[in-house]
């Protein structure tokens, strides 16, 4: 593994700065545990690493209404959440599902995200609950919905030398649920396909649904046409069987070391079914 510079600020401008200056030879760092084996499998080559652990602020977690997340927020604390737990359970369920317990003592959302793997496991349950990425660099401040934040695998929107501060999920309004599953070899493994779920009811007519999925385009995807096939109507056998048709046609997934393209279609459309089955046991709260 080649030498590398690791510099530490304590300001956000201390690092936008130590960025700059490293003119696109650098790469921030939170807890590493994709850079690190990116680094020593020579998949990555910079000449420096600056951390992000000791800016204050970027580990917090807020609830006041919305739920607020800091870009470093560690996925053990996500889990332990209880207001996460109870009120988001799509999200404590993804993170719960993440790889082990060493790597979730370590591991940041924002470093998640900013990775840009299709098969990442947070990106579905954000993108139904339509949270809002905040990005922040020496020109200011930014707010972009996380459906526009990827741009493909390994990209998204980050200007270096921005940081992900933070994620921003929406209150959530009276008879919502939500819900996420995964498909993967292993337990701990990559996901082969994930999905998650979000429904607010009335009664037993749905008024908002959303559906996305994982790994099964360049890109995290949400399901609309599954979206518009379920809003407004009652949830049934025969609308959930629908749904898994449409979302098995929606998905572009890709044939790879873990699955065929075939066979993550197929997933696609049953994770798409059970989530929204699950979610719509979680609205009764």
């Amino acid at each position: 593994m080649k030498r590398f510079e690791y510099y530490q600020p304590r300001t956000l401008d201390e690092a936008f700065e130590r960025m700059g200056n490293l003119k696109g030879a650098g790469k921030y760092v939170a807890g590493g545990t994709d850079v690190i084996v990116r680094l020593k499998q020579r998949a990555l080559k910079v000449d420096a690493l600056v951390s992000l652990r000791g800016i204050a602020g970027l580990g917090d977690i807020a609830h006041n209404g919305a739920l607020s997340l800091g870009g470093c927020a560690l996925f053990r604390d996500i889990e332990r959440n209880e207001v996460i737990a109870r009120d988001f359970p799509a999200l404590h369920q993804a993170v719960s599902m993440l790889a082990n317990p060493q790597v979730r003592n370590v591991a940041t959302i924002g470093g998640n995200l900013c990775n840009a793997a299709p098969s990442a496991d947070c990106a579905p349950p954000l993108l139904v609950m339509d949270a809002v990425i905040t990005l922040e660099g020496p020109r200011g401040k930014r707010d972009v919905p996380i459906e526009s934040f990827f741009k493909g695998p390994g990209a998204t929107l980050v200007e270096a030398p921005e940081i992900l501060t933070g994620i921003t999920i929406p209150a959530i309004t009276p008879g919502t649920g939500s819900a996420f599953l995964k498909m993967g070899r292993v337990s701990q493994d990559i996901a082969k396909v994930n999905a998650a779920a979000l429904v607010v009811m009335d009664g037993e007519v749905c008024l908002k649904c959303r559906l996305s999925a994982g790994a099964v385009a360049p890109v995290p995807l949400r399901l609309k046409a599954c979206e518009k096939l379920v809003e407004g109507r009652r949830i049934d056998h025969d609308l959930l069987e629908e749904v898994a048709l449409t979302a098995s046609r929606e998905v572009s997934p890709i044939t790879d070391v873990r699955s065929t393209d075939d066979y993550r279609r197929h997933i696609a459309g049953v994770l798409a079914k059970r989530a929204l089955g699950d979610a719509l046991k979680f609205s009764t709260f």
